[in-house]
């Protein structure tokens, strides 16, 4: 399940991830502030989501976007009650503010996402994939290691949402993937933190059913925090 999700802002930051972050929790919190505590407080590495942001007409300075069009947020997430969660804190929350920025919500859109019914799939990144070894070190996408270390997180993150892990392997191609570099501040506005990603597309050969969770819960890691986020070509 899919949220299409329009915002309305004159500035956003450039490091906006964990300000995204902070706008999905403020919708949880609102929603069900018990089911919050129950994925956000407790030990759980992994999050039941991903997303992308894109942003549509801007200026782009040092900092910040100035925006002429809109903030495009898509979430995905095969659990749905944390997309019921979602959606309901988000009817009660026409505007966010977070550190001198604004969101204004305009338009939301739930969808479906692309049935996956055959073990060879093509994705296309809303988020750049984030691969790291566990010394966490990014590991790029050429390196033996990329799709081992792709297989670990995938199996990790599988195991806590249902469980159990991968059925089968995952065979992962590149078809046109661009390695980007992200400079985000993740736990203080002092400490500036840079991870080595891809955008672009590539395939996955799997078992149906993990495709299907993975296409929603997000690949690799850091997905609940604005990478890793994919969908069907």
């Amino acid at each position: 399940m899919r949220l299409h999700i329009k915002l309305q802002t004159n500035r956003f930051p450039i490091s906006y991830r964990m300000m995204m972050v902070s706008f999905i929790k403020e919708a949880l919190k609102l929603s069900d502030a018990a089911y919050f505590q129950q994925i956000y407080q407790e030990s759980k590495a992994n999050r039941p989501f991903s997303y992308g942001v894109y942003i549509h007409d801007y200026k782009l300075n040092a900092t910040e976007f100035h925006i002429k069009g809109y903030v495009g947020l898509t979430i995905t997430s095969p659990d749905a009650q944390f997309m019921l969660h979602f959606y309901n804190g988000l009817m009660k929350m026409n505007d966010f503010r977070y550190k001198g920025f604004s969101l204004k919500r305009m338009k939301v859109q739930m969808v479906n996402s692309a049935d996956i019914n055959q073990n060879h799939v093509y994705f296309k990144t809303l988020s750049p994939l984030l691969i790291r070894d566990k010394h966490a070190k990014p590991i790029f996408i050429d390196d033996d290691k990329f799709e081992k270390e792709l297989n670990y997180i995938s199996d990790t993150v599988l195991k806590e949402f249902r469980g159990y892990g991968l059925k089968q392997p995952l065979i992962f191609t590149s078809k046109n993937m661009k390695k980007v570099v992200v400079k985000e501040k993740i736990h203080s506005d002092h400490d500036t933190l840079f991870f080595t990603g891809y955008h672009g597309i590539f395939s996955l050969q799997g078992a149906v059913e993990d495709l299907k969770i993975l296409s929603e819960i997000g690949l690799g890691f850091r997905s609940s925090q604005g990478f890793g986020a994919v969908e069907v070509v």
